[in-house]
């Protein structure tokens, strides 16, 4: 008997090896940890199979092996559970990844680690709910940090799970401090324990709901089976986290678990407050943020049944589950759900394929569904929920384009616009400034010679930042200090062209110096509790201007802010990608829902050199499924996905003709199949990026499209079956499997 093992290394094969030296076969089962030899190294895998060999006399006799044996077979119960490997396996296999890359991402870091006996601590799992004293708070009146955990506390009468609190930006250390002062009491639960305490308080506050809300509960659990995908496509400020709630509460009391997917980081906090208000049951978090050890805990929790909700960007998808009954994928069309290094997998397709294999419903919640998701629900592959109506005293803003080929712009801004800003900062209200660029201008021109700054290492040109001044490529983190004279001919006016968010920030604090400014993008917002702060303070409805780029335009709930701001809607219109249009729409509607929804009335001002072009009349009109079905028209026209679907390999090399030769090869090989020559399998390439030199390498893009899923598979595994020669020399091959990244 033989175990097979699947390493973290780049081929598309698992390995064989002997149980270790003095251990039985029946100690080892699939999906357990080992520690294995490989190539002169020791790596932790995942054990694939344990079965009879298959040896290589068969295939060849005059080929002899000798098979290693494990160095160490791991005790605890296996890392990964039956459909756990079936997911991944799938994935590799639809992906076209090696088998060991997949599971290795899959896995917690601590997992991937090699601990000796010595040094590893045991993990135990076991959880804790704190709760408030009816002890008068007398500490000084500065100490706001707990002040604020008291207030977090309170407002919970059966009270709150270290996880939620913790998530809150609360330590453990700060609640005991406060536990030993008398102001809170705990309580302690070992997994068995709160399996009951959880059952007692499910549902914590009744949410009123209207008659579409109800509809939709109903439609998302309707018979026959309990595996199906519902589209559940809501306008903004249509009320689908209540949806997503009360979904939720009706799996609770059954028993089973729930996955709620985020698209952000920065979106945890207010969703976990917004379930864990709902919800009085222990509430995990799983994204990149966390530590190692709270990554492993919340995989603990979830396998043991004690966390009944998991809430996490895309890597949450390969959280176990004991029991799950639901899955929730929210902003389901948004790219950030697609991993774009390494194990190039999309959450949101993962998690449909997690449902099936659970057999349980899985919705796809989105005001701008992608055009994927709309064609499965238009074949009937996927069941469309409408919410057409804003819930609660929410209005559709009205929608208002400044054409400003003829007016002066000051940082960006013009004249009407900063006359409006004026108006709605004077009524008490907030403004959104929506800008996707950061920095303070998108590049450096000389006034002389139009000399442009560019990146030392990357075709592209480096952006403007003022502070510190210096000149920074967003595309592989070059920098480099602000020039004083033009490289070309020495002059020393040099002038930021564009704007970026700081300059936009920079010009309304002129014009606006009284007024509190918040400005919301990478260089500002570095960890979760940044944009957890920033959230608060906006939330006490003071008067206040947003600048920011599409951080600010995803999910967030500002019942105050009354005029959101697009500063170039054009920007993304013109491009080489054939999303372009519908991304465009997506990203206007989207950042457009952020104002009206807490029943002031909601205006959008678009600024625009092109106020003809025809996506603005449906964007107006708030119609995003006239701009849907004019793409799937032109889509299948040009059997462009998802009419199709697409493959994309593309080459690296630090020399630009070797990526170009290995991708001419590969293009001849995949030519010369049986199935090349008819309609289902067309080759594009190679061509070289739009960014053809980027972090030093030379990037040039092949791309297949195949009409069906025989095809696909062929394609994939053509290449797995010959990855080791393509990644001869310097030249690095990547594939991606409906790619959003590919140009």
């Amino acid at each position: 008997m033989v175990i097979s093992v699947a390493v973290p290394v780049p081929l598309f094969k698992t390995f064989d090896y002997l149980p270790a030296e003095g251990d039985q076969i029946a100690n080892y089962k699939k999906g357990q940890r080992v520690l294995v030899p490989f190539a002169g190294r020791k790596l932790i895998g995942i054990i694939i199979e344990v079965s009879s060999p298959v040896t290589k006399s068969k295939l060849n006799q005059q080929e002899t092996f000798t098979l290693k044996h494990i160095c160490l077979r791991y005790k605890e119960i296996p890392a990964l559970s039956e459909r756990q490997l079936e997911l991944l396996s799938w994935a590799s296999y639809y992906y076209g990844h090696p088998i060991g890359e997949c599971i290795h991402t899959a896995l917690p870091s601590l997992l991937r680690k090699h601990i000796s006996e010595k040094n590893r601590s045991q993990q135990t799992l076991s959880t804790s709910k704190w709760y408030r004293t009816t002890k008068p708070f007398a500490g000084k009146k500065n100490a706001t940090k707990q002040i604020a955990i008291l207030e977090a506390i309170s407002g919970h009468h059966h009270g709150i799970w270290l996880d939620a609190l913790k998530s809150m930006g609360f330590s453990k250390a700060q609640l005991n401090a406060l536990e030993k002062s008398g102001y809170l009491d705990s309580k302690s639960f070992d997994p068995l324990t709160a399996e009951s305490e959880i059952s007692k308080n499910i549902e914590k506050n009744s949410v009123s709901l209207n008659p579409e809300q109800v509809n939709a509960i109903s439609e998302v659990f309707l018979p026959p089976s309990p595996f199906k995908v519902s589209l559940l496509q809501g306008v903004t400020g249509s009320g689908k986290t209540e949806v997503y709630i009360e979904c939720v509460k009706k799996v609770l009391n059954k028993g089973q678990q729930a996955l709620i997917l985020i698209p952000e980081i920065n979106l945890s906090p207010q969703t976990l407050a917004r379930f864990q208000s709902n919800l009085d049951t222990p509430i995990g978090l799983a994204h990149s943020g966390m530590s190692t050890k709270e990554r492993l805990s919340s995989w603990q929790l979830s396998e043991s049944g004690v966390a009944k909700v998991i809430i996490g960007t895309r890597s949450a998808i390969f959280t176990p589950f004991k029991n799950l009954g639901l899955i929730v994928v929210d902003e389901e069309h948004d790219s950030s759900y697609k991993q774009i290094d390494g194990f190039k997998y999309s959450a949101r397709d993962l998690a449909v394929k997690k449902a099936q294999l659970e057999n349980c419903p899985i919705i796809l919640g989105t005001a701008t569904p992608c055009l994927e998701s709309l064609h499965n629900a238009n074949s009937g592959k996927y069941h469309l929920i409408k919410l057409d109506h804003r819930a609660g005293l929410g209005v559709f803003p009205k929608v208002h384009l400044i054409d400003i080929r003829s007016r002066a712009l000051e940082n960006g801004c013009s004249r009407p616009l900063l006359g409006k800003i004026g108006e709605e900062l004077s009524a008490g209200n907030q403004v959104i400034i929506f800008q996707n660029r950061r920095g303070f201008a998108p590049t450096l021109m000389c006034n002389s010679c139009g000399w442009i700054s560019q990146c030392n290492h990357c075709d592209s040109r480096l952006t403007v930042h003022s502070a510190p001044p210096h000149l920074h490529c967003h595309h592989c983190n070059f920098k480099k200090a602000f020039p004083k004279e033009c490289e070309n001919c020495h002059y020393t006016q040099l002038s930021p062209i564009g704007s970026g968010t700081e300059r936009i920030e920079a010009g309304l604090r002129h014009h606006f110096p009284d007024t509190k400014i918040w400005r919301i993008d990478r260089d500002t917002i570095r960890k979760q509790s940044d944009m957890k702060n920033v959230i608060e303070e906006i939330n006490q409805g003071d008067p206040c201007l947003l600048i920011g780029t599409q951080m600010l335009a995803k999910g967030h709930d500002f019942h105050n802010v009354t005029l959101v701001a697009v500063i170039d809607a054009d920007s993304s219109f013109f491009s080489s990608d054939f999303r372009a249009i519908e991304k465009s729409a997506q990203q206007l509607l989207q950042v457009a829902g952020r104002t009206g929804r807490g029943g002031k009335p909601g205006t959008v001002l678009i600024q625009t050199r092109k106020a003809e072009h025809p996506l603005f009349a449906p964007i107006i009109a708030n119609d995003y499924e006239s701009i849907a079905r004019t793409e799937l028209k032109d889509r299948e026209l040009c059997e462009l996905p998802p009419f199709s679907k697409m493959i994309s390999i593309r080459a690296d090399s630090n020399i630009q003709s070797e990526a170009n030769s290995a991708l001419q090869e590969l293009s001849s090989q995949l030519s010369q199949q049986p199935n090349s020559n008819n309609n289902n399998f067309q080759i594009s390439g190679p061509i070289e990026a739009s960014i053809a030199r980027k972090a030093g390498m030379f990037r040039s893009y092949l791309h297949v499209f195949v009409s069906d899923t025989a095809s696909r598979s062929h394609v994939i595994s053509l290449i797995a079956h010959n990855w080791s020669s393509y990644r001869t020399g310097k030249t690095k091959l990547q594939i991606d499997v409906d790619p959003i990244d590919y140009i």
